[in-house]
């Protein structure tokens, strides 16, 4: 299987990327804007390029079965529009695309803006982040992929070790944040099993 990671050089990305590259039936591409010190196995391909630019993501796309992107956080659209074009041109039509787990509420809860502070974000940019990855989502599922809306909790950037739950899209999230290796299990669980959750959302939270 030939998986695409875009925004692989962030926390997310790396943590699953290091998940799946010791599998024998795995073949990775790393996407990403240029950073130092990136360490990779050799058999990985890294590819540094814009994911804004429909040329560079062309180039990255090609012969790929499954893509997971983990672009963002804010400006989403901007990520969204050209991914979903170039994909169709392609042919290339499994998509994994992370946003979250609100978005599917019609107003942010003063819970979730009481939590966000806790996170270090403040109301207005709770909103606004949320608004953007509603809007993201919006146009994976307008498209003719077969894509999943990953929609995680907040992230705790550790690496501690809990039972995750996977809910269906439209249901009240059960559990609490959860850590990126807790996370990045799960994902890459999901990026193996491509018939899962197809032209649907997860939301994956840690047990309470």
């Amino acid at each position: 299987m030939n998986i695409l990671i875009l925004g692989a050089f962030g926390h997310l990305g790396k943590a699953v990327y290091q998940l799946l590259e010791p599998l024998s039936n795995v073949n990775l591409t790393l996407f990403g804007r240029e950073k130092e010190n990136i360490e990779v196995a050799s058999t990985t391909k890294v590819i540094f390029g814009d994911a804004t630019d429909p040329a560079d993501l062309e180039g990255a796309l090609q012969g790929q079965d499954v893509v997971f992107s983990t672009l963002g956080p804010f400006h989403v659209e901007t990520f969204a529009t050209p991914l979903v074009e170039t994909m169709e041109k392609l042919g290339v039509g499994r998509l994994f695309w992370t946003t979250q787990f609100q978005i599917r509420q019609a107003e942010v809860t003063e819970e979730n803006i009481a939590l966000a502070k806790t996170f270090g974000f403040d109301e207005e940019t709770e909103r606004t982040y949320v608004a953007n990855q509603q809007l993201g989502a919006q146009i994976i599922e307008d498209s003719s992929l077969d894509y999943t809306l990953l929609m995680p909790h907040f992230f705790k950037y550790d690496n501690s070790i809990e039972k995750a739950i996977l809910q269906d899209e439209d249901e009240t999230v059960k559990g609490e944040p959860i850590s990126i290796y807790s996370l990045a299990v799960v994902l890459a669980n999901l990026l193996l099993q491509p018939e899962s959750y197809n032209r649907s959302g997860v939301i994956i939270s840690a047990s309470k």
